[in-house]
C-alpha cells in the first residue's frame, strides 16, 4: 500500500510537516503552567504584562495547531480516499478480467463484501484513524521527551508501564484483527444469502418458502451478530485496560512528584507543568490503542482486498500478435478433455469434431452431456485440459482474446440485459455504433415492433436484468445486440426454449435471418431449431457418438432418434 500511495507522497510529506505541528500545540498549555505559577503569581510584583503574553502566546499556538490539524486531516483524507477509490477500480477491473474458472469459485455475495466493508474497513484506517494516530502520537513523544526535561527520575517511572501497555495492545490486536476478519467472512455470508434471494425471488414465492430463507438469513445475521459483537467486545475491552495500567501509574507519579515539592526538588509551577505533560500522555496512549485496532481491522480489510488483486488475470500469453485477417469461423476440436478443477471429473472425453466456415451446427443429448461446455471453449471461456481447440487452423491459445471474443456473440437461453435504456443494451454488441445501427439492428431482430409502442422507444429504462420487459422482449434485444455485432462465430444456447408460440415466431424470423453466412453452434432442444442445422452433433459422456443431418441420423434409427421419438414424436 506504502508503495502504491507514491503519487500522493508530496501531499503526505505536507501533511506529516502539519501533523507535526498539530501535535506539538497542546506542549504550549503546559508551558504557560510554570510562568502562570512561579513567574506572575509567585512572584511578588505580579507581572501581568507577562500573563497577557502568555495568554496571547497559548492562544496563537492554539491558532496555528488546530489550522495544522484541519491540514493535516484534509489532506491525509484525500489521499487515502483516493487510494481507496483507486483500489475500488482496480478490485472491479480484476473482477472483469478474472479468468472464469477462478470466478466460478467466488460467490458474488463474497465479492461485493469486498467491495463494501472491506473497503469500508480501509477507508476508516486510512481517512479517519492514520492521520489522528500520527497526531496523537505526535503529542505522545513530545510530552514524553519534554517530561525527561522537566525530571527525568519521574519520566523513567513511566518506562515501567510502557511495556505492560505495549503487551496489553500488542495481544489484543492480534485479537481483534483474528475477531475482524471472522466478522467479515460472515457478513460475507449474509451478504451471498441476501443477493440469492433476492435474485430467486420468484421461485421463492412461487414454493412458499418465505419463512424458510427468513429463518436461514435470520441465522445468518445472528451469525454475523455474535462475530461483530466478539470484535467490538474485544475493542471495547482493550481501552479501560489500557486506561486502568496507565491511572495506577498515574496515581504513582502524583504521589512521587508531590514528595519531590515538599523535598523542595521541584517547584510547584513544574510539577503542575508535569502533570499536565503526563495528561496529554496518557490521553494518547489511550487513543492509540483504538487507533491501533481501527488499523488492524483496516488491514484485515486490505488483506481481503488484497486476496482479490493477487488473483491472475485473463491475458493473452507473451508474442502473440493479432492476424490481420478476418477470422472465417472454422473450428476444429481435437481430441479436447475438460474438467471443471484439477480434482473435478472430466465432463468432455477426447471430444473431437469439425465444424465448417458458416455451418449451422446443433449441439444434442441429455442433460450434462457437455453441450454448454462445448460452447463454452470457444470464447476461452475455460481453456481444455489437454487437446486443442483451433479457429481457421490456428490454435485459440495463439489469438488475441480481444481479437477472438470480438468474432463472437452470445444469445443465452435467458437474456442478460444491463440497467439502462434498451438502446445502450442493444449497443453494447458495439459501442460505437449509431442511432440509425442500432434501429437498423433492432428491425432485424423483430424488436422494432415493441421499442415503438413503448412511451420512450429506444430510450426506455429495462429495469435491472430487464426486468420492465417481457421475456421474448429481452430475447429480442439480446439477439439485436448480437446482430450489431455482425459476428462470425454465433452462439446460441436454444433462444427460443422458454417463450410463447407468439415470440418463437418472431425470434425465429429474426434467427433466419441472422444465421446464414456465420458458424453458428446451437444448444438445441426444439426440432424447429435442430432441423435448420446443416450438421447434428449428438453428445453423451462428453464425446460425439453419433454426426450427421436430421435425416440421416433419424434413418440410421440410432441415440438420435430415440431421443427424437421420446421428445418429438
Amino acid at each position: 500500500m506504502l508503495r502504491e500511495a507514491r503519487p500522493y507522497y508530496p501531499r503526505l510529506a505536507f501533511a506529516l510537516v502539519l501533523g507535526i505541528v498539530a501535535g506539538l500545540g497542546p506542549l504550549a498549555f503546559t508551558r504557560a503552567f510554570p510562568l502562570v505559577i512561579d513567574k506572575v503569581i509567585g512572584d511578588p510584583a505580579h507581572p501581568i504584562g507577562l500573563l497577557v503574553l502568555v495568554m496571547i502566546g497559548v492562544f496563537v499556538v492554539n491558532l496555528v495547531s488546530s489550522v495544522a490539524t484541519y491540514g493535516q486531516s484534509y489532506l491525509t483524507a484525500w489521499s487515502g480516499q483516493r487510494l481507496i477509490a483507486t483500489y475500488r477500480v482496480r478490485l472491479f477491473e480484476r473482477t472483469m478480467r478474472m479468468p472464469m474458472t477462478e470466478f466460478d469459485r467466488w460467490r458474488p455475495g463474497d465479492l461485493m463484501a469486498r467491495f463494501t466493508n472491506d473497503l469500508s474497513l480501509m477507508t476508516d484506517a486510512l481517512s479517519v484513524a492514520l492521520p489522528q494516530f500520527f497526531v496523537t502520537l505526535v503529542t505522545l513523544v513530545g510530552s514524553v521527551a519534554y517530561m525527561f526535561y522537566i525530571d527525568w527520575l519521574l519520566s523513567l517511572f513511566l518506562f515501567i508501564v510502557a511495556p505492560v501497555v505495549n503487551f496489553v495492545v500488542a495481544t489484543f490486536t492480534k485479537l481483534i484483527s483474528t475477531a475482524t476478519r471472522r466478522a467479515q467472512e460472515r457478513v460475507a455470508d449474509l451478504s451471498a444469502n441476501l443477493s440469492e434471494t433476492l435474485q430467486g425471488q420468484r421461485i421463492v414465492k412461487a414454493f412458499g418458502r418465505e419463512d424458510y430463507e427468513t429463518m436461514r438469513f435470520s441465522q445468518s445475521n445472528e451469525n454475523y451478530f455474535g462475530a461483530y459483537m466478539k470484535a467490538l467486545q474485544l475493542g471495547q475491552t482493550q481501552t479501560p485496560i489500557v486506561s486502568m495500567i496507565i491511572t495506577t501509574a498515574l496515581l504513582a507519579i502524583i504521589a512521587i512528584s508531590v514528595r519531590e515539592v515538599i523535598v523542595h526538588r521541584l517547584q510547584a509551577g513544574e510539577v503542575l507543568q508535569f502533570w499536565g505533560l503526563v495528561v496529554l500522555a496518557i490521553n494518547p496512549l489511550n487513543r492509540l490503542a483504538a487507533f491501533v485496532g481501527d488499523i488492524s481491522k483496516g488491514l484485515v480489510g486490505a488483506s481481503r482486498i488484497f486476496e482479490i488483486l493477487d488473483l491472475p488475470i485473463e491475458e493473452d500469453a507473451p508474442g502473440i500478435v493479432a492476424r490481420g485477417t478476418a477470422i472465417r469461423g472454422a473450428i476444429d476440436f481435437t481430441n479436447v478433455t475438460f474438467a471443471y478443477g484439477p480434482d473435478a471429473a472430466p465432463v468432455l472425453h477426447d471430444f473431437t469434431a469439425k465444424i465448417e466456415a458458416g455451418e449451422i451446427v446443433a449441439l444434442v443429448g441429455p442433460s450434462g452431456a457437455g453441450k454448454t461446455t462445448i460452447v463454452n471453449l470457444v470464447p476461452r471461456f475455460y481453456d481444455p485440459r489437454s487437446g486443442t481447440v483451433e479457429i481457421d487452423g490456428r490454435p485459440l491459445v495463439s489469438l488475441p482474446l480481444a481479437e477472438l471474443r470480438a468474432a463472437i456473440a452470445i444469445v443465452p437461453q435467458e437474456a442478460m440485459l444491463f440497467s439502462g435504456t434498451i438502446a445502450e443494451n442493444i449497443s453494447y454488441g458495439r459501442l460505437d455504433a449509431t442511432h440509425a445501427e442500432i434501429e437498423a439492428a433492432a428491425r432485424e431482430a423483430n424488436a422494432e415492433e415493441f421499442v415503438l409502442d413503448l412511451p420512450l422507444g429506444y430510450e426506455t429504462a429495462v429495469g435491472e436484468r430487464g426486468t420492465r420487459l417481457s421475456g421474448g422482449q429481452r430475447q429480442r434485444i439480446s439477439i439485436a445486440r448480437a446482430v450489431l455485432r455482425d459476428p462470425r462465430i454465433l452462439i446460441l444456447d436454444e433462444a427460443t426454449s422458454a417463450l410463447d408460440s407468439h415470440s418463437e415466431r418472431l425470434i425465429e424470423a429474426a434467427l433466419d435471418r441472422l444465421l446464414p453466412g456465420r458458424t453458428t453452434l446451437i444448444i438445441a432442444h426444439r426440432l424447429s431449431t435442430i432441423r435448420r442445422a446443416n450438421k447434428i452433433l449428438y453428445i453423451d459422456g462428453g464425446r460425439v457418438l453419433e454426426m450427421g443431418t436430421h435425416d440421416d441420423l433419424l434413418a440410421r434409427g440410432g441415440a438420435y432418434a430415440a431421443l427424437h421419438a421420446a421428445q418429438f414424436a
